[in-house]
């Protein structure tokens, strides 16, 4: 029986529960869980360094970008509440998504700074979330230097990134693709090497791309950004693309679909199969 995960990344202050229920409210309501990848304290002015021009990371409204001030996730009442009551039902795992979110942000080596970010993030979080347990870390923008992995690694964390991270650490599995590895006693790597529904493509090939990943993997992570779908923050998503992933939606939530399961629930799976 095949597996997935669904993870968004993205959640933050600027995040609506509205938006994100029309993009996952068939998953919860079939009782299945979303891991919900969330920047504590995002940076206003971050900027997408590997795009012509520098441009602002769309994931932040346009009326946001540019302004030099980190927004806390405790600020948003509204979607704390929403997510500490799903994550109470077990239908949210909430994911530390750096701290910032800024483009280079875990790319140091620097462990003094990588230690005060990851102990800040995790406290906002915790405060903001106290019906989630954390476990899992997702850097931003899948960008991870060795020392960052090291020290994620002895933090306890369950680590998903790309597989192209892994290369300087050849003690840790080497897998790609979509995929898991233990690397100590009940903490998961997890790869995921290709964002499958995405404004970038055209719907036809995400839909086919997707079936395609499910068919020839045990795992499957299915990584979204929440905001794609709305891209360019439009007040309804685009037709097109969200009618592409209610037929994914479709193939999956039903009786004999796949088992959706979330980062930390995943590795007793994997320790029973070992």
């Amino acid at each position: 029986m095949p597996t997935i995960i669904f993870r968004d990344d993205d959640t933050s202050y600027f995040t609506t529960p509205q938006r994100l229920e029309t993009v996952y409210r068939r998953v919860w309501e079939a009782g299945r869980p979303v891991c919900l990848a969330v920047i504590p304290a995002v940076f206003g002015d971050t900027r997408v360094y590997w795009t012509d021009g520098n441009p602002h990371d769309p994931g932040i409204p346009p009326a946001f970008r540019g302004t030099s001030t980190c927004y806390s996730i405790l600020d948003n009442r509204e979607l704390c509440a929403f997510l500490n009551e799903l994550a109470a039902a077990g239908l949210v795992e909430i994911c530390l998504h750096g701290y910032t979110h800024t483009f280079y942000e875990f790319i140091t080596h620097d462990r003094a700074v990588i230690h005060g970010k990851l102990d800040a993030g995790l406290a906002l979080l915790e405060r903001a979330f106290p019906a989630a347990t954390i476990k899992t870390f997702i850097a931003p923008y899948d960008r991870l230097s060795p020392v960052a992995l090291e020290q994620l690694i002895a933090g306890g964390f369950h680590i998903c990134t790309m597989s192209l991270n892994l290369a300087p650490l050849p003690q840790l599995p080497r897998i790609q693709g979509y995929a898991a590895g233990t690397m100590k006693k009940g903490q998961m790597l997890y790869v995921c090497d290709d964002y499958l529904f995405t404004y970038k493509r055209k719907p036809a090939e995400s839909l086919s791309l997707a079936r395609a990943a499910l068919a020839g993997n045990r795992l499957t992570i299915i990584s979204n950004h929440y905001w794609m779908f709305f891209h360019p923050w439009r007040d309804e998503p685009n037709p097109r693309d969200f009618a592409a992933w209610n037929a994914f939606l479709d193939e999956v939530l039903g009786v004999d679909g796949p088992e959706v399961t979330s980062f930390s629930a995943y590795p007793g799976r994997a320790s029973a199969a070992e």
